[in-house]
């Protein structure tokens, strides 16, 4: 599962996410690292901290949010990845709405 967000400033977009998160102004996200030192985003609460989180991959007309997990874990179930996609969605069109063109969820 994942969120494409097309858009013509690709990272613009994540860099402005980043800020926000950075910044606390999205209090219910946080930026983790993975083994690679990539991005991901996770949704702070406790009952999805590190649960499912989003990895941006930013390409020339788009950004893709695509769901990750710590292989010690295991992978979240559908449902889990299902709340993830959509509170990250509810912050792409209250915060972000304005820098990319439309969005889908595949």
């Amino acid at each position: 599962m994942k969120i494409i967000t097309y858009t013509s400033n690709s990272t613009a977009l994540k860099n402005a996410i980043n800020k926000k998160i950075n910044d606390k102004e999205l209090k219910t996200w946080e930026i983790v690292r993975n083994n690679k030192n990539e991005i991901l985003y996770s949704h702070i609460p406790e009952q999805w901290k590190e649960k499912a989180m989003l990895k941006p991959c930013v390409y020339d007309d788009r950004v893709e949010f695509v769901i990750n997990w710590w292989n010690k874990k295991g992978e979240p179930d559908e449902e889990t990845k299902g709340y993830i996609l959509g509170r990250f969605v509810e912050i792409l069109m209250v915060h972000f709405k304005s820098q990319f063109i439309h969005l889908k969820i595949i």
